[in-house]
């Protein structure tokens, strides 16, 4: 009997301590801090909120921590008393090993179990191509100034590719692990960028575990497909859609479609004279026009004006030489509606088959994809 007892006993303590054991170990050698220095392990709420779940000392430039099983998959981040930046890890049931450098905590290397595996992976593969595409258009840059057009124009398709690849990249990821958080950072990612459509996003996002779902960052991936769902019923024309034919009056009166505005290479360019961002883009398109009318550029205002004097006036006054259309019903334009515009300066580039290639290019990136489109140089 007593035997029975100190038995029962011993497997309740070895029950116990494995209970005690239940959690993941962080253990790290650190460069550059002195012994002493605090290190604090932060994690957020489920508003978004930083909080410290623990902190440790650094002595003899190392340092443990023993964590408990994380609730949910999210990323925690480590800061340094004294020291600027963050080491950032997903939080998993899994042996944390680091390397810290204090002066370049983003040098630092985690390694992990398989989320922090593929995590840093996809760090390193978006560094990558960055790394290509800077160097790239320092290609251009260079080609450029030497006047070497046949090079600049294909280093742009070299530029267009990486883009691509990308894409494709962030997309794979995301249908490849969907139980690991970094699906729902990939995700996120490419809704952010408008580098998905929505109903895209929303078949991807079916894919993703339900437990990943109910985790901080998953309600706001849900949120995210939620709202692109929402706005894709409301447009109505996309990048890759056919653009939609209009008629409308010119300022003076007659009917003009689309159709008969169209060149090789097409702005429909919706603005209003009542518009301020509108009237300060407006030099840069008379710039594009006047460099690229001639190599078959054309462009086609819809104006949201309600007075048509105002609009005559705001034409001549910014020297917009090319043709105009309104129905003059400020926010109910019909061609607004049509094409899904709800806030102004806003343009869509089409091409030769009336087929939307960009959307909503400002400045000197519309310059740059009008030079693209029609195979000429930007001097």
């Amino acid at each position: 009997m007593t035997r029975f007892i100190i038995t029962l006993f011993t497997l309740t303590l070895f029950v116990s301590c494995q209970k005690e054991k239940k959690g993941y170990f962080i253990t790290a050698d650190t460069n550059g801090f002195e012994d002493g220095t605090m290190v604090y392990v932060n994690a957020m709420s489920q508003s978004n909120r930083p909080f410290v779940i623990d902190s440790v000392t650094i002595n003899d430039g190392k340092f443990e921590l023993a964590l408990p099983t994380p609730e949910t998959n999210d990323f925690n981040y480590l800061t340094f008393q004294n020291t600027g930046g963050n080491v950032l890890y997903i939080a998993e049931n899994n042996p944390i090993r680091m390397e810290i450098f204090k002066d370049s905590l983003r040098s630092s290397v985690v390694k992990g179990g398989e989320d922090n595996q593929v995590f840093f992976e996809y760090l390193a593969k978006l560094k990558a191509f960055a790394n290509e595409k800077v160097a790239t258009n320092n290609e251009i840059h260079i080609a450029t100034k030497l006047k070497e057009f046949d090079k600049v124009k294909q280093l742009r398709l070299t530029i267009n590719d990486i883009n691509q690849k990308e894409l494709d990249y962030r997309k794979e990821l995301a249908e490849k692990y969907p139980n690991s958080l970094v699906s729902v950072m990939a995700l996120t990612d490419l809704i952010r960028l408008n580098a998905i459509k929505a109903n895209e996003a929303q078949q991807l996002y079916t894919s993703i575990s339900a437990p990943l779902k109910n985790t901080r960052l998953g309600k706001q991936l849900d949120r995210l497909v939620t709202n692109a769902i929402t706005l894709s019923k409301q447009k109505k024309i996309d990048v890759g859609d056919k653009a939609e034919d209009f008629s409308a009056p010119t300022p003076t009166g007659n009917e003009l479609s689309l159709t008969e505005a169209m060149g090789k290479v097409t702005i429909i360019d919706f603005w209003a004279s009542w518009c301020k961002p509108c009237r300060m883009e407006n030099p840069n398109v008379v710039n594009v026009y006047n460099k690229y009318h001639d190599k078959g550029l054309n462009i086609i205002g819809v104006s949201l004006d309600k007075k048509k004097e105002s609009w005559i006036k705001a034409i001549q006054d910014d020297n917009l030489q090319w043709n105009h259309v309104s129905n003059l019903q400020f926010w109910q334009e019909p061609i607004a509606k049509a094409y899904g515009v709800r806030s102004i300066p806003a343009t869509f580039i089409v091409n030769e088959e009336g087929k939307v290639i960009a959307k909503n290019l400002r400045g000197p990136a519309l310059e740059e994809k009008i030079a693209e489109l029609l195979g000429a140089d930007m001097m």
